[in-house]
């Protein structure tokens, strides 16, 4: 058994017929007993037009807020992944970076990971999940999403 991670940047899975692309390549390399997880960022230019969305609400957009917005770009990825598997058949889950058990410092727009939990993330794969993880971000230990900085996941 191996446990295989990929990382997806935005470009990659800019729109559904990427993304199936990537599924079906995975799937195409896959062995049976394979615990894969893959690891992506949103999609295309999302994070420069939730950039640009906040600027037409704030001159300076930064902080607690923006982190959250920006988080929300990689949360639509892993779920059109997951369901893209789960189409080819094969069972997946995804998980953003606090459920994948991704602790940072308190840093927003620039966090750093402090620690990763992957409890949530083996137990999906013994379930006979591939996981889609949201890279670019975590959680502090208050509970705050924290982006890691452009580049971060």
């Amino acid at each position: 058994m191996a446990l295989i991670v990929k990382k997806f940047g935005g470009s990659s899975v800019a729109t559904p017929e990427k993304i199936f692309n990537i599924v079906d390549r995975v799937l195409r390399e896959k062995q049976a007993d394979d615990k894969i997880v893959i690891v992506v960022s949103a999609m295309g230019d999302t994070t420069d037009d939730l950039v640009a969305l906040a600027k037409q609400v704030t001159s300076k957009p930064y902080g607690r807020e923006m982190d959250r917005l920006l988080s929300t770009g990689e949360q639509v990825t892993i779920a059109l992944m997951a369901m893209a598997f789960n189409e080819r058949g094969q069972k997946s889950v995804s998980l953003t970076g606090d459920q994948a058990g991704i602790t940072t410092s308190d840093s927003f727009n620039k966090g750093r990971i402090l620690g990763v939990d992957p409890n949530r993330v083996f137990e999906a794969l013994d379930a006979g999940n591939i996981v889609v993880v949201a890279g670019f971000q975590g959680i502090t230990e208050y509970g705050d999403m924290v982006t890691l900085g452009r580049g971060g996941s």
